[in-house]
């Protein structure tokens, strides 16, 4: 932490252990499913983070990233278009140095050799849940 006036601005109360704080991330949502974006924008804003888009393709997310410069992409592996999460990841950390953490279904052994490329932070599986959320976004520097 800086000692800039901003920095302090940005500590939010996690929500189950008001003694512990979480510092206020700039979150970009990858998520070719609405409700789930919703869902996940709503616990994202919960936890005291600010959505700063929500995308559905790869390509999309890509321009946001360059756009809004987020903190951290909860990226979905399976999405519209011919591009997949994996490949978003991939660019958008070796253009950004942005990090992503995978929110998937699909968690098997190939699919974790192949997001490797990505540098991801973690996966974490479906349905997220707020616990698993904070827990995950906890460890974001």
């Amino acid at each position: 932490m800086s000692s800039a006036g901003s920095d302090d601005e940005r500590i939010k109360p996690l929500g189950d252990h008001p003694s512990e704080a979480l510092r206020s991330l700039r979150v970009l949502i990858v998520e070719d499913e609405f409700f789930i974006s919703l869902s996940t924008e709503f616990m994202l804003e919960s936890l005291g983070h600010v959505v700063v888009g929500i995308a559905v393709s790869a390509d999309e997310a890509e321009r946001i990233a360059d756009l809004e410069r987020p903190d951290v992409v909860l990226m979905d592996i399976r999405l519209i278009g011919s591009r997949d999460g994996i490949d978003a990841a991939t660019n958008i950390h070796a253009k950004f140095g942005i990090r992503s953490i995978f929110v998937t279904a699909n968690t098997d052994a190939q699919t974790r050799r192949r997001a490797a490329a990505a540098h991801p932070l973690s996966f974490l599986e479906k349905p997220l849940t707020e616990r698993n959320l904070r827990v995950e976004l906890s460890a974001v520097n």
